[in-house]
């Protein structure tokens, strides 16, 4: 997550953005400290290669709908010192205006195909913990999404992979050992495609 640094002092000191991962209370800065958020001086958009149009779009952002994969690289500013830069390598936008409630995940097919049901043939990543396991169904409906927003969150599962929050419950059944789990979006990310 993302937000701008609107203290009034001289850059590279003030006027960057503040930066933190997402699931996590603590974000490893340039220094090797860990915060609740980093300083950077500046982000380096240059490997995302996207068009100027989505690129303004996710530069005017306040940092409620976009998501950044990226890495802290270190800068020195003559009179200054070292001071991080986020080289950005992937964006992603919320498809709704809505605050993100959950847990932030990836959601991407596993090539598991089944006969009967529950069929675990989705991964469930937690970002930024170590922490996979598998759903067998995904709701978005609580989203809010158009259903051309919902089509391509499906492309991204068979994909790449979608960015989603949300919560992950188990569905009951009335034979105990054939319980599935489902994931409940409140909130997905589409990935903005290079131009």
């Amino acid at each position: 997550m993302v937000r701008r640094d609107f203290r009034k002092c001289a850059s590279p000191l003030c006027g960057g953005y503040f930066i933190k991962l997402v699931n996590l209370k603590a974000t490893p800065c340039l220094d090797g400290v860990f915060r609740s958020e980093c300083y950077v001086s500046a982000i380096d958009w240059s490997s995302l290669k996207v068009s100027p149009y989505e690129l303004i779009k996710i530069q005017n952002d306040d940092g409620s709908r976009v998501i950044l994969r990226g890495n802290i690289v270190p800068v020195t500013f003559p009179g200054f010192g070292e001071f991080g830069n986020l080289r950005v390598k992937e964006a992603f936008i919320a498809t709704i205006n809505a605050p993100a409630k959950g847990t932030f995940v990836a959601l991407k097919d596993n090539g598991i195909r089944c006969i009967t049901t529950p069929c675990f043939s989705t991964n469930q990543l937690v970002l930024n913990k170590p922490r996979i396991s598998q759903v067998s169904s995904i709701d978005l409906s609580q989203t809010g999404a158009t259903q051309k927003q919902l089509d391509a969150a499906t492309s991204e599962i068979f994909g790449k992979g979608l960015i989603a929050v949300g919560i992950t419950e188990v569905i009951e059944n009335v034979d105990p050992t054939n319980r599935g789990t489902q994931f409940v979006g409140t909130q997905f990310y589409l990935r903005v495609e290079p131009k």
